[in-house]
């Protein structure tokens, strides 16, 4: 018999305590639901912040320098400590062949003895594209990740890694825009299978290590600009010093050659002044003309070359002067005639166009360039065909043609000519050395004037120049005579016989009283013993040169107020420069310029009168 129990109205306790299980069950699950939400975020947000943290690290690797190592070595730190990684290496390019990748020498956590196998073995191997894995990262471009280096085939450095306990590893790539710049790689000691949130993650900071490798890559051709900077400097500076001692030894050769020329010529044209007031036949005085007037051009010839020099250094300027034209193309053709008849050819002048007389222009570049152009027109003109001057004018422009029998200039070679050392074959065939025309040029340069080649309607060979002239004053106005200035101490020192004779003659319609001495020392004890109103001094002398004895002069004052004047054919602008420095009070040039020795004497003249009305 069952008894069935009373219901009192009272809950059954097991009821209530199943209840209570389940939702005590109910309320853990949803805590450890919400805890593990909450770990989970809490997870996420570290793990997002430790990636900002490596990101942030990264950058700041990047901007270490540029030095990859320094930059280098700490992002394989920072990557190694969030990934919990052990070894890390950086493979760069090799500076000799950019196609290959070799180790940098960059590691991190490689120092143990143990893993000095793999070290080694990385240190002596390189990677082109594919081979290996910075070599599959180079053809990817993109991270690589392999499980167990050790077994895999292409990964030459397996068995070291083996030795050195290293199995899992992952690459990927330092990018310069899509240009892979480096390859950094990761070693784990035991086989690791793929991640790729990882691999995606180390990814993305390939681009800000690109940088490290590009400022390095910047630096290095900075580096190599500047040796190749210094070294053009270093030879820039040897062809420099070359040049000026080039440029020291032509100066000095051209001052060499001045002095030597001037110095016989001074003797040519003095005694030629000289025998101009003798009592000479009518031939006499025309062979005297002669000898006048081709010494004086061969003087302007002389300055022209001597001049050449400043025409390359675009310093030369026009010696501007008023001449004759007419005067000047009669004498030149007078000079070439008989040159011309040994040739058997005709030289002929024509001024039919000419309606000039006087003019101002360089008389000494005028007369050389149209000599030069005259010279090779004999050269290369046959037996019995004639060589035509043609002078015309028009607009204050002078224009000078030389027209000849030769073979004329081909078309191609118009320009080339007229360069230094620059000859055509006809002009080889006779002979040169191709610097005619290149002077012509310099002259014409400095005329402001134009200088060409063609053939006139007849076909003949025609070179011609032209230039602007100026107003010149009329030949009345210029001084003829000199006058005499009668009882003028004058003493000169001069070491070249010739050249006191020379004194002696020009200065004897002067009635000076003239003592000649042969050094600067003889100058200095003359006037120390006696009184004089000029004082000539030649510059390069024996025993005391003429700067040296002007000095002392200057310094014992024992020419008092008279004049000093340097009388040298050393007349460049240095030399003119240190005569002045010296104590001078002007220069005059060899061959002597009666005008310029005439003036000096007559200044000296009324200077002296002036002292005997004070006193």
């Amino acid at each position: 018999m069952t008894i069935v129990p009373q219901r009192t109205g009272q809950p059954d306790p097991a009821i209530q305590i199943a209840r209570l299980e389940r939702r005590f069950a109910r309320e853990r699950e949803a805590r450890l639901a919400a805890e593990a939400i909450a770990e989970s975020g809490i997870l996420a947000l570290y793990q997002q912040q430790e990636r900002l943290r490596l990101v942030q690290a990264i950058a700041t690797a990047a901007n270490l320098g540029d030095d990859p190592a320094i930059a280098f070595g700490e992002a394989l730190r920072e990557v190694c400590a969030f990934t919990g990684w052990p070894v890390g290496h950086v493979c760069m390019f090799d500076d000799d062949d950019p196609s290959r990748l070799v180790s940098s020498g960059v590691w991190y956590g490689a120092d143990e003895p143990h893993l000095a196998p793999f070290r080694e073995a990385s240190a002596h191997i390189t990677f082109t594209s594919g081979v290996g894995l910075p070599g599959q990262v180079l053809a990817a471009k993109a991270g690589v990740w392999v499980e167990d280096v050790t077994l895999e085939p292409n990964f030459p450095r397996a068995l070291a890694a083996g030795r050195s306990g290293l199995r899992g590893g992952f690459a990927f790539p330092a990018l310069i825009g899509e240009e892979v710049g480096a390859v950094i790689e990761f070693f784990q000691r035991s086989a690791i299978p793929p991640d790729p949130e990882l691999l995606d993650m180390i990814n993305q900071i390939g681009a800000q290590l690109g940088r490290v490798v590009e400022r390095y890559r910047n630096a290095r051709r900075l580096r190599i600009h500047n040796a190749e900077l210094t070294t053009l400097y270093a030879e820039a500076q040897g062809q420099k010093e070359a040049a000026e001692a080039a440029n020291r030894a032509k100066s000095n050769f051209l001052a060499v050659t001045s002095h030597e020329v001037r110095t016989p010529l001074n003797a040519v044209l003095g005694l030629s002044e000289a025998l101009k007031r003798e009592p000479l036949t009518v031939a006499q005085h025309e062979l005297n003309d002669g000898v006048l007037a081709s010494g004086q051009m061969l003087l302007r010839l002389l300055d022209a070359v001597l001049d050449m020099s400043r025409i390359e250094a675009n310093q030369a300027t026009a010696r501007l002067s008023d001449f004759d034209i007419r005067a000047k193309l009669d004498a030149i053709i007078a000079i070439w005639t008989p040159r011309a008849r040994e040739m058997e050819v005709n030289l002929r002048l024509d001024t039919s166009r000419l309606d000039l007389d006087r003019i101002r222009q360089d008389e000494g570049r005028v007369e050389q360039t149209l000599v030069n152009l005259i010279s090779n027109a004999l050269k290369f003109t046959p037996a019995d065909a004639e060589v035509r001057i043609v002078a015309a004018s028009a607009d204050k422009q002078l224009r000078l043609e030389v027209i000849d029998g030769g073979p004329g200039v081909p078309e191609a070679d118009r320009e080339r000519i007229f360069e230094a050392f620059e000859q055509t074959d006809s002009g080889r065939a006779v002979g040169g050395a191709g610097l005619g025309l290149s002077i012509c040029v310099g002259n014409v340069r400095v005329l402001e004037g134009q200088i060409c080649s063609d053939r006139t309607d007849d076909g003949r060979s025609r070179f011609w120049f032209s230039c602007p002239v100026g107003d010149a004053a009329p030949a009345e106005n210029l001084p003829v005579a000199f006058a005499p200035v009668r009882g003028l101490r004058v003493l000169a020192a001069e070491d070249n016989a010739g050249n006191r004779r020379v004194l002696q003659v020009l200065l004897a319609p002067a009635a000076v009283e003239l003592t000649l001495v042969e050094n600067g020392l003889q100058a200095v004890e003359a006037l120390r013993a006696g009184r004089f109103d000029l004082i000539l001094m030649d510059a390069n002398m024996p025993v005391m040169d003429g700067p040296t004895a002007v000095r002392q002069i200057r310094a014992e004052n024992i020419a008092g107020v008279s004049a000093v004047h340097m009388l040298t054919a050393n007349v460049f602008a240095e030399d003119i420069e240190r005569y002045l420095a010296a104590g001078a009070d002007g220069v005059l040039g060899k061959p002597i310029q009666l005008p310029q020795l005439f003036a000096v004497l007559a200044e000296c003249h009324d200077a002296d009168l002036g002292q005997r009305r004070i006193v």
